[in-house]
């Protein structure tokens, strides 16, 4: 047959133009899927022997080879898989939108505005013209005689012709790389260009960038790729596809090893989730939960988080966050999905579904994994949440459809002991007649541990959950209860801590008490009107004389400093209700001082449960001044 030129299709020098001008940042990305191709192509040939044990040559290895000449400034990836007949280098390659018109439309929007996804439409084979300037092709089908050679500057134009492939059954593709100059950039640019990092078309005839980049991409293909030198061929990705093997077969030291080189710690994982799911959705994932976080782990710029993902071994992205919710971004590991289709013919509803599920799934075999840590192995699941605690508990408000998995995993300080306690053990340990789950929130366990609302609940030996992150806000309004328990915080109003009989054996000392301090009271309001909502008798305190509460309808302090700090004007303190211990002697001796003294007193009072609670003083200096005039009116004789 002779030689023949033919023009490409519409659609098809459409699609160069987008490849090749709109993909400029991400050109490195031709050769994963050149390789991917050589990868396909071997398997097709190995699975068609199956049937057809004379397609495979004799001695046959399945081999991807790499060959640079940087005099020629050519690159080829060869492979010896199933190759292509010329009807099929014809329909394959000058052509496309076999899915018509909307298909192709989708297509080229996709392609702009996700330029990392080319390869995932199929066409992957075009983003060679990224970095060359001609492509040629030879290839030569499995158990013919005679091979194909198709050639193409991308100019809208093609030639093919035949030829036998001196390799027998298998594809070669070359790629006259283009020329710097051609681009437009001067030497200048070449130069910083190529000591940042930047892509450049001849660092592909580059050893060490053709390494990095099968290490990078194509690590895990199940077959080697082995790049020509002039000594011996050497082989560039290591094929050790670790979640692909049985989880029984795959040692802690390789898991150690594997989890290194994918978060780069330098620390063995806490814990290895390694499975297959199957069914609806099949894919394979291994997870790893770290030690440790990240030196940079709390920091605002660190945004990356998710799982690498792999399709059929192929490297496509990493950090996807699609893959994995915030509240599980110390997760480490990847995806591989040989059913998550890329393709645009689908529609984009169905691949949403698809990353949902794998999500969906990932999602219960981590938390599985956590509650499965907490139940057999308590003291690393502990040294866990001293790392990722606060991190986890974000799921509670931002994912209830794991609410349930997630609540039993929680841990909290609380006034039993030092030992930190789940909802499930609190629960066990509460009185017959207890109602409620008692908490308090605030900045550090040193405060809230010391905190004078705790008084009449550690009289009355009533355990308090001690929550000091401040996601605990957020936490606690998304649970509300558990197993039918309230959660309910003590520095709120109407806190009820007697039962029945306690509060009628109360009730005439309460009202004789409320008589006798009612000009106190009246004074104080008055006086503090514009700082406190209203002041009132309070069995809450056993030694401390005052505290400060929130309405049972209104934000909680802690709530309102948060949300302060984030800048937000929602979080303005409102006015609260100061409760007063009548059973504290300054309230008598404010009974018998003027007036104007009580007004001073009350001032020092209301400043004392500011700093009790860990809030700012609005005024210190005028606080201070107030406590040394006290200390110069004291008659210290009285206290001896």
């Amino acid at each position: 047959m002779a030689k023949q030129t033919q023009k490409f299709n519409a659609e098809i020098k459409q699609l160069l133009d987008i490849v090749i001008h709109s993909l400029y940042s991400q050109k490195e990305i031709f050769l994963r899927e050149l390789i991917s191709n050589s990868s396909d192509a071997i398997d097709k040939l190995r699975f068609q022997s199956l049937t057809h044990a004379d397609l495979l040559p004799e001695n046959w290895q399945p081999t991807i080879r790499l060959e640079s000449n940087k005099e020629a400034k050519t690159l080829s990836i060869i492979d010896n898989g199933i190759g292509m007949t010329q009807s099929e280098v014809t329909e394959f390659i000058g052509t496309i939108a076999k899915s018509g018109a909307k298909a192709f439309g989708q297509l080229t929007k996709e392609m702009k505005e996700k330029p990392e996804l080319i390869g995932q439409f199929g066409v992957g084979f075009y983003s060679a013209f990224m970095v060359a300037d001609r492509v040629q092709l030879h290839t030569q089908k499995a158990g013919a005689s005679e091979g194909t050679i198709w050639e193409s500057t991308g100019d809208g134009t093609y030639s093919i012709d035949e030829a036998p492939r001196s390799e027998g059954t298998g594809t070669t593709i070359t790629l006259h790389l283009k020329d710097l100059k051609e681009e437009g950039a001067d030497l200048t640019e070449q130069m910083a260009g190529a000591s940042a990092g930047s892509e450049r078309e001849d660092q592909y005839t580059d050893h060490w960038t053709l390494k990095r980049l099968v290490k990078k991409y194509s690590d895990f293909i199940a077959y080697p790729i082995k790049l020509k030198t002039e000594k011996e061929d050497e082989t560039l990705n290591s094929q050790k596809a670790l979640w692909l093997k049985p989880a029984t077969e795959v040692t802690a030291e390789e898991h150690k090893e594997f989890y290194q080189h994918l978060s780069h710690d330098f620390q063995e994982p806490l814990k290895t989730i390694h499975y297959k799911a199957e069914g609806s959705m099949e894919f394979n994932a291994l997870l790893y939960i770290p030690t440790k976080k990240p030196w940079n782990y709390l920091s605002r710029d660190n945004n990356e988080y998710g799982l690498s993902l792999y399709v059929k071994r192929v490297f496509i992205m990493a950090d996807c966050k699609e893959l994995l919710p915030p509240y599980l971004r110390f997760v480490k590991g990847l995806v591989d999905s040989s059913d998550l289709s890329l393709n645009v013919s689908r529609e984009l509803l169905q691949q949403d579904r698809q990353v949902t599920l794998i999500r969906k799934n990932v999602v219960a075999k981590i938390l599985g994994g956590l509650k499965d840590l907490f139940t057999k192995d308590r003291t690393q699941f502990e040294n866990f949440w001293s790392e990722f605690g606060p991190t986890l508990k974000e799921g509670l408000p931002s994912d209830s459809a794991n609410k349930d998995r997630l609540q039993d995993i929680l841990l909290f300080h609380s006034t039993h002991s030092d030992k930190m306690t789940s909802l499930d053990e609190y629960v066990a340990r509460m009185k017959p007649e207890q109602k409620d789950i008692y908490y308090i929130t605030g900045d550090n366990l040193f405060q809230v541990s010391n905190s004078p609302y705790l008084e009449k609940l550690k009289e009355k030996n009533l355990e308090v959950l001690l929550m000091v992150d401040p996601i605990d806000e957020w936490v606690v309004n998304a649970l509300a209860e558990f197993k039918g328990k309230t959660l309910l915080s003590i520095t709120k109003e109407g806190l009820d801590l007697d039962s029945f009989e306690e509060k009628k054996s109360k009730e005439e000392e309460k009202k004789k008490v409320s008589e006798e301090l009612a000009p106190v009271l009246e004074l104080m309001k008055k006086h503090l009107q514009e700082q406190v909502k209203d002041v009132v008798i309070s069995d809450r305190l056993t030694s401390t004389p005052v505290c400060l509460v929130s309405a049972t309808d209104e934000m909680s302090l802690q709530m309102q400093k948060i949300l302060s700090q984030m800048g937000q004007k929602s979080g303005q303190h409102s006015k609260r209700i100061m409760e007063i211990n009548p059973q504290h002697p300054v309230f008598k001796k404010m009974l018998s001082v003027p007036a104007a003294q009580q007004e001073q007193w009350s001032e020092i009072l209301y400043s004392q449960a500011l700093l009790n609670e860990g809030s700012a003083l609005p005024d210190p200096v005028r606080f201070s001044k107030q406590i040394a005039e006290l200390m110069v009116h004291v008659d210290f004789g009285a206290l001896i």
